[in-house]
């Protein structure tokens, strides 16, 4: 917009017309490719393997969160074989992989999902979630319409679309025990739950947990912020998944973890 061209606040960058990157074919010229660079592109792969092994099992470990009163079964092993031939085929098309995306998958459950304040606890906890394909159908043909209107996306401010993100970050934050352990902290003992993990842990020991979890968000943030080993990245979220499964547990019961909403998963 012309009038909003002096405050120069950032937009997207779209073309004017849907196109491949550089105007390339829509298949991926892989006999172009020296074989010394396919082997070379086997390690990142590795990694990214993981990666998308990793998200898609917590996205959907989340989504199937008994809180949230789902009803169908799990099915992780098709889930699996589904991401494995969608990622293949995008690959030889050379278009943008995928994986399950963990903040609007949650915020989708819960805006699908019916709920009520417990008197008990004061929290609102869901009681019912209609499960139904028809509204993930619909917004991805949106998200596919969109295409229609290239020469209007390419106004959206940047910030605007940051903006959007940290909403949707900042709602899936309610409820949330890991932050609510963090105001509880500074709590008085009195006040809180029957159930809140303070009484059975103590404040003491809650802290420390809590504390443990900090730290190793903090690391994961400083290690997103050097773009040179950025690409090790799933191999950070290995070493913290090491840290859970043989380090805490010499440290906290089995019966801690439970208090604190952190069970070994059997």
């Amino acid at each position: 917009l012309p009038w909003a061209q002096k405050f120069h606040v950032p937009t997207l960058s779209v073309p004017d017309t849907f196109q491949l990157a550089g105007g390339r074919g829509f298949l991926v010229g892989l006999k172009d490719i020296p074989v010394n660079i396919r082997l070379l592109c086997a390690f990142p792969a590795c990694l990214l393997t993981s990666l998308f092994f990793m998200d898609q099992n917590i996205s959907v470990r989340l989504v199937n969160n008994p809180d949230n009163k789902m009803k169908k079964g799990a099915a992780y092993n098709l889930d699996m074989i589904a991401l494995g031939i969608i990622t293949g085929v995008l690959s030889i098309l050379g278009l943008p992989w995928m994986c399950g995306a963990t903040v609007q998958s949650m915020n989708h459950v819960r805006a699908l999902a019916e709920s009520k304040l417990n008197e008990k606890t004061g929290q609102i906890e869901i009681t019912e979630v209609t499960e139904t394909r028809l509204t993930g159908f619909v917004i991805h043909a949106m998200l596919a319409s969109t295409v229609l209107l290239l020469p209007l996306i390419k106004n959206i401010p940047i910030p605007v679309v940051s903006g959007v993100f940290l909403f949707l970050g900042r709602k899936l934050m309610t409820g949330n025990t890991f932050f609510r352990r963090i105001s509880d902290a500074f709590a008085e003992k009195a006040r809180l739950q029957g159930k809140n993990p303070i009484h059975l842990l103590g404040r003491k020991k809650m802290n420390i947990y809590t504390g443990v979890q900090v730290l190793c968000l903090m690391g994961l943030f400083g290690f997103k912020q050097i773009p040179a080993i950025t690409i090790f990245f799933p191999a950070m979220i290995g070493v913290l998944m090491s840290i859970r499964a043989f380090v805490l547990p010499k440290f906290f019961s089995e019966e801690e973890f439970a208090a604190l909403k952190d069970p070994t998963p059997t």
